[in-house]
């Protein structure tokens, strides 16, 4: 139902209509049978026995994506994730004026179809916002569009990664990401999306003439970087392209493994653990997959305090906690809208610890090394773009690698890229057991800068008891499912995952 406020929509969701009631989860207990009894009351299998739908891919239902160019739809949220009891604001630009709808849905596996309608709002009348101005000197993007529609959390939706799709009278359709969180309930996982890594990457509008991100491949006019790259990025504005930031690239794959095999999971982003990063404690696991590379100085105190009090982290990606960076108010207060990274200690008027350059270097002395166990160092031929290299096999009678089959020097195709992790000699190891560390495979392959490089997973167990895996590659979770051109689904590679979510969700 809805209700008119302030001129935009306000729409709640019937509880009648709303999906499962979230029953929680404890951290405690455990023992052999401990991922049996997770799975038997998990709330994430339960959900996932709805009946889904794939109408979330709008490309598979007659409708073109709005562009960049002639930006026939565009939108972006109030914030990255919202509790339960918390009202969402979307803003959204559509050109020429028409009516639109937004329907939002939650990802996951139900029966391979990948999403369920949440619910719908609409049809809404639309008209193109202004155009988002850029600061000269620091090229941020902070759009200033006037509000289209709020959307009231019901208690009953399960937390989740969500998507809004806004689609217009004339066929074109664009994503909203966010997170529907539960800060009630105590799951056994907490998958973090990586928004702060979207962020940064994000050069909308990807027009060719104003876009910005904190990469030099930006547009327009320099900045004080020295070129065109931005040294802040805002939440206020669309990601460019199809508006899912980078979740279909990597992340995707990883919750729909997660939400097929029942684990009890729920759902934060980069900014959750920045702002409460406490909440990691009231877990068995936290997970960082895909593309995790920015990072605040509360973010890594809060993973580095999980681990030491007995949290195991899982690190299914690369690259991650690489740089460093701090965020700010928006022009209007709203906390937290504004990433800063300068990416050069010269630049930065910051001069204390929270300078804006890598955890590694001198300024900072915080590796991520001592923390992931590996830390980033080689990109593959060809970058994003480039053929992703076999996963090669190593102590193979490892716990990870049980019932999966695999011998020393047996290959994953299609794993390993773009972006790659291996362990540096240089840089300090991490803390460990007598013992517990383990090198899981050493894969060898052509890098961007022309030279051949080798990429590795390894695992180790905290004094705390707390075990840290990380895969070293960005690719790990392609081998999880079959969703895009990308995936390179195998069974041995998804058994792995299980035997290494299976023991952080037993009890420790």
């Amino acid at each position: 139902m809805r209700r008119t406020s302030g001129g935009r929509e306000l729409w709640t969701v019937a509880t009648a209509l709303g999906l499962l009631v979230a029953a929680g989860c404890g951290s405690g207990g455990g023992g052999d049978d401990a991922r049996s009894a997770a799975r038997t009351v998990s709330v994430v299998e339960r959900e996932n026995r709805r009946p889904g739908t794939d109408a979330w891919q709008f490309w598979r239902h007659g409708y073109a994506r709005g562009d960049d160019v002639a930006e026939q739809v565009k939108g972006y949220a109030s914030a990255t994730s919202v509790n339960h009891g918390e009202t969402i604001t979307f803003y959204v630009s559509v050109d020429p004026p028409q009516s639109y709808t937004i329907d939002v849905y939650r990802l996951g596996w139900y029966a391979g179809l990948g999403g369920v309608l949440a619910t719908s709002l609409g049809p809404l009348a639309g008209s193109r916002q202004v155009e988002c101005p850029i600061d000269a000197e620091t090229g941020l993007v902070a759009c200033d569009w006037a509000p289209s529609a709020d959307l009231a959390v019901p208690s009953e939706w399960v937390s989740g990664v969500y998507l809004a799709v806004v689609r217009t009278e004339a066929r074109f359709a664009n994503f909203v990401s966010f997170v529907v969180r539960d800060d009630e309930r105590s799951a056994d996982i907490v998958y973090q999306q990586s928004v702060t890594t979207y962020q940064a990457y994000n050069d909308y509008p990807s027009d060719g003439r104003r876009g910005k991100s904190l990469y030099g491949d930006s547009f327009g006019p320099p900045t004080i970087a020295g070129n065109a790259r931005a040294v802040a990025v805002s939440f206020d504005r669309p990601y460019a392209r199809d508006g899912a930031g980078q979740l279909f690239d990597w992340e995707i794959h990883f919750v729909r493994f997660l939400e097929r095999e029942g684990y009890d999971v729920a759902y934060t982003t980069d900014l959750d653990t920045h702002a409460r990063g406490e909440r990691l404690l009231r877990s068995r696991a936290f997970l960082s997959v895909g593309h995790d590379e920015y990072w605040s100085r509360p973010m890594y105190d809060a993973i580095e305090r999980a681990r030491d009090r007995g949290v195991h982290l899982g690190f299914f990606g690369a690259n991650a906690a690489y740089w460093q960076v701090r965020f700010a108010p928006s022009a209007t207060g709203a906390p937290d809208r504004v990433m800063v990274c300068y990416k050069d200690a010269a630049l930065d008027p910051v001069r204390d610890g929270t300078m804006t350059v890598r955890w590694r270097d001198p300024e900072i002395a915080r590796p991520e090394q001592a923390l992931i166990g590996l830390q980033h160092g080689a990109i593959i031929a060809g970058g994003y773009h480039g053929a992703y290299a076999d996963y090669v096999v190593r102590n193979a009678d490892h716990w990870v690698y049980g019932d999966t089959g695999l011998a020393d020097g047996d290959a994953i195709p299609g794993i390993i890229g773009y972006e790659t992790d291996a362990f540096d000699p240089a840089a300090p190891a991490p803390l460990a057991r007598a013992g517990s560390t383990a090198f899981l495979s050493a894969s060898a392959f052509a890098s961007f800068s022309g030279a051949t490089a080798e990429a590795g997973s390894a695992i180790y167990q905290a004094p705390s008891g707390a075990w840290v895996f990380a895969a070293g590659t960005i690719g790990w979770s392609l081998g999880l499912d079959a969703f895009g051109d990308r995936a390179a689904p195998d069974p041995r590679l998804q058994q792995a995952t299980r035997n290494v979510l299976d023991a952080f969700v037993a009890a420790r």
